[in-house]
């Protein structure tokens, strides 16, 4: 774990890897020759290229090998149709003598394009009788590349299957179509590791090759310190053939040695390719005499916990240890046209010892016994529902979540603030004039209060999802129905937390453009401002819902792009100017965070918190792109930390947790309760993390006269506990209970007590489980100013 504090002369280490595949199905990539028509030369063809058919019936079309327009590489397949035959597969080509498995299941895909819009074709595949395993039939092509795939399962016991793609389809004579990098290839092979032996390899001089039992391994003979390999000896590189595209996730099976902090690093480069000799092309891994796991039914994720002198897995790709010098691992990309990738990697401590490396598919989870005898990956971690209490029950913000159908399951076990996703669009409850549709929303306000959660009303006034019928009346009748829309809420609604007045003026106004609704104007259009519907909007709000409603503006893409932060800020400015608003909105979606940095995220968000107005995240979602977990998990670790952490923001609301979100691969659970990385990773930060907690703003003083406020007995509790106090003198007594928001709960005593011992019960029925706090305030009644003011924490623990 240390830097080497001794002076030896370092020689190269060499590691050398080559693939070594277990079984027939690992060869998946091959199972299509020439996919990509690399093998073959640019120019006519006819008959028959490698791997493939080219079938016409004459004067109908003509097949060219081309390099000007490809998907991948330098090759693609041109058929030029002139004119139809009678059938689709009058004109054709056929990826010939395809290997299969009998009930094995293959995904099939295909770039494919045409030179104008409205070609159409099919993609098969079958067996040589021409019944057809499975195809997509007659799709419209269009003038870019796209991807087109399915999967299969071969249902005959025959050795080769075949791929047939039909061009011989109405309208498409006097066009051209281009394919390029078919791929077949085994769903089960996809999931199983890729697995490396260390001592397969041409070794350096200064790697040992040594066994242990079935074991044989490899380790250096000499140590270096440093950031990165010390000179080019000590580099290797090496080809590595993966089973099919996409990313991967890198992991090694090592042992640390008797000398367990002296014995534990190496390097490995910072993604695939040629490496140079610096800092940013190395990661190094240090630390791991305390890191992997060795348990054959234990999951390979995180850092781990194993100690020194056994054989392990470590996980190396998204996980860090700044502590142990243990640097951030990337993911490793395998793109659609290099299936074989460049790895290179170097020597950093001797006494440790390397028995195989693995790569395995970035969106599924592995044992320990799945890398060791290459078994298949699996989607979902196992593991049992989380009781609650909520995640952030312990900190003084909230972080909340939306309410819809698909994200009920437990909600309230985990997020502690409501808002409604689309209940409370005015679209949804009065879709007919007057005809009003609050089940939804007195659902999700019945959730929040039930549980003393903030409830966000979401939302008033917004371009999309508001009711068709308003944008033909009269400006007059219009403003009316608003008046009107904001007041059945007022009357329904009476403890409105946060309401969203006005949601994304930026790009969604009602001006009824594409397809919005029309009553901006209405409301007062730009005007002088700008956006005097907007301030109009928060006014008519102010009277209808009163000072005691928290009015909030909300819209997106103000932390990341400085002209809208600009116009942001002008608007709640004039807000300001007449007391109209209580909370400012950034909804922080994937497409505002993913490319920004987290400098500029910061200064906009500063920008926002500087106007003295509570900021909130209102719409959070974090995406797993093409099922990479460790990349969504890394960005939480990233986007999360630096909002939840700013002195301006006061919570913040993810935009849904389970399938069935408006960005689907946002989720951070599954159907069946299977938390991914970046779930797991948020119940500990926020369990952990150490946070100023909401002080209630009264002086507490204890005055003469040995006032009490005792522990609460049981504590934690369930579902009632005892509250007891001591009153020297006669006393006006408050006794209440509040959430760790500062919401108050019950109040259990308000009135003149003599002096006395005194208890008082509290019953959390009803409550979710989770940290209160009950606070007492005593003001003796023969006329001191002075009073006694204290506070206690309790557990309410179903």
């Amino acid at each position: 774990m240390k830097q080497k504090k001794r002076c030896i002369s370092f020689r190269a280490l060499i590691w050398a890897f080559v693939l070594v595949f277990f079984t027939m199905s690992l060869n998946a990539q091959l199972l299509v020759k020439n996919g990509g028509f690399e093998n073959s030369p640019v120019g006519q063809a006819s008959g028959s290229i490698e791997g493939w058919l080219l079938l016409t019936n004459p004067g109908l079309a003509r097949f060219e090998i081309v390099s000007d327009t490809v998907f991948k590489g330098e090759r693609a397949l041109k058929i030029e149709i002139d004119s139809l035959g009678s059938n689709a597969w009058d004109i054709q080509v056929v990826a010939d003598s395809i290997p299969v498995v009998y009930n094995e299941t293959y995904r099939y895909s295909i770039w494919a394009r045409s030179r104008t819009a409205g070609a159409k074709v099919s993609f098969t595949v079958g067996r040589y009788n021409y019944s057809e395993y499975g195809r997509i039939h007659e799709t419209s092509l269009t003038t870019t590349w796209q991807k087109y795939t399915f999967e299969f399962t071969v249902t005959a016991n025959e050795p080769y299957a075949r791929g047939p793609i039909h061009f011989s389809i109405s309208g498409n004579a006097g066009n051209a179509v281009f394919i390029d990098n078919l791929r077949i290839v085994s769903i089960n092979a996809t999931k199983r590791p890729v697995i490396v032996e260390a001592e397969s390899g041409a070794l350096g001089s200064s790697l040992s090759t040594a066994g242990e039992g079935e074991i044989t391994y490899i380790t250096p003979i000499v140590s270096q310190g440093g950031d990165y390999p010390s000179d080019t000896p000590t580099v290797a590189t090496y080809q590595v053939t993966f089973p099919d595209s996409g990313s991967y996730n890198l992991y090694v099976r090592l042992k640390v040695g008797s000398n367990p902090w002296n014995d534990d690093s190496f390097f490995y480069g910072n993604g695939f390719g040629l490496k140079q000799l610096n800092a940013d092309d190395w990661i190094r891994v240090n630390g791991l005499a305390s890191a992997g796991y060795t348990d054959s039914n234990e999951i390979v994720s995180e850092i781990g916990y194993a100690g020194d002198q056994v054989w392990k897995w470590v996980k190396l790709s998204g996980i860090e240890n700044s502590g142990a010098g243990w640097e951030l691992g990337p993911v490793f990309v395998v793109p659609e046209d290099s299936l074989t990738q460049t790895i290179q990697l170097g020597s950093r401590e001797d006494g440790l010892y390397i028995d195989k490396i693995a790569f395995g598919r970035a969106d599924l989870f592995y044992r320990v016994m799945d890398l060791d005898n290459n078994g298949e990956g699996f989607i979902e971690i196992p593991s049992p529902p989380w009781p609650g209490p909520p995640l952030a029950w312990k900190q003084p913000k909230f972080v909340g979540n939306i309410y819809s159908a698909p994200q009920l399951k437990r909600l309230e076990n985990y997020w502690n603030q409501i808002t409604p996703e689309n209940a409370g669009k005015w679209g949804s409850v009065e879709g007919t004039r007057d005809v009003m549709n609050w089940t939804e929303l007195d659902s999700a306000y019945a959730l929040a209060k039930r549980n003393g959660f903030p409830f966000v009303f979401h939302v008033l006034v917004w371009g999309p999802q508001q009711p068709s019928w308003i944008s033909d009346l009269p400006d007059s009748e219009k403003v009316q129905e608003i008046r009107e829309w904001f007041e059945a809420v007022r009357d329904r609604y009476q403890d409105i937390d946060y309401l969203q007045v006005v949601n994304e003026a930026l790009s969604n106004p009602p001006d009824g453009k594409n397809g919005r609704a029309n009553y901006m104007n209405a409301l007062g259009g730009t005007g002088v401002t700008g956006y005097d519907w907007v301030i109009n909007a928060f006014r008519m709000a102010r009277e209808v819902f009163g000072e005691d409603t928290k009015l909030m503006l909300n819209d997106y893409s103000v932390i990341n792009d400085g002209g809208r932060n600009a116009t942001y800020m002008r608007i709640i400015r004039y807000l300001q100017a007449e007391n109209l608003i209580d909370a400012v909105g950034e909804q922080g979606h994937y497409f505002t965070t993913n490319s920004t940095g987290n400098a500029t995220l910061k200064r906009y968000l500063d920008s926002l918190a500087s106007t003295g107005v509570p900021v909130q995240i209102t719409e959070l979602d974090i995406r797993a792109a093409n099922g990479d977990t460790t990349a969504q998990l890394n960005e939480y670790k990233r986007v999360f930390r630096l909002f939840f952490e700013h002195p301006g923001v006061e919570g913040i609301t993810l935009w849904g947790w389970r399938p069935g979100m408006w960005v689907e691969d946002a989720y951070l659970i599954t159907s069946g309760d299977v938390e991914r990385p970046a779930l797991r990773w948020l119940r500990n930060y926020l369990d952990t993390l150490v946070l100023p907690q909401v002080s209630v703003n009264m002086p507490e003083v204890n005055i003469a006269g040995e006032y009490e406020l005792y522990n609460s007995y049981p504590n934690p509790f369930n579902p009632t506990t005892r509250i007891m106090y001591k009153l020297p003198v006669k006393s006006y007594v408050t006794l209440k209970v509040y959430n760790v928001l500062g919401q108050e709960i019950a109040t259990l005593v308000d009135g003149v007590n003599d002096a006395g011992n005194y208890e008082a019960t509290f019953d959390g029925r009803g409550l979710a489980s989770g940290m209160y706090v009950y606070r007492m305030q005593a003001r003796p009644v023969n006329g001191t100013k002075e009073s006694f003011v204290a506070s206690k924490k309790f557990v309410l623990l179903k």
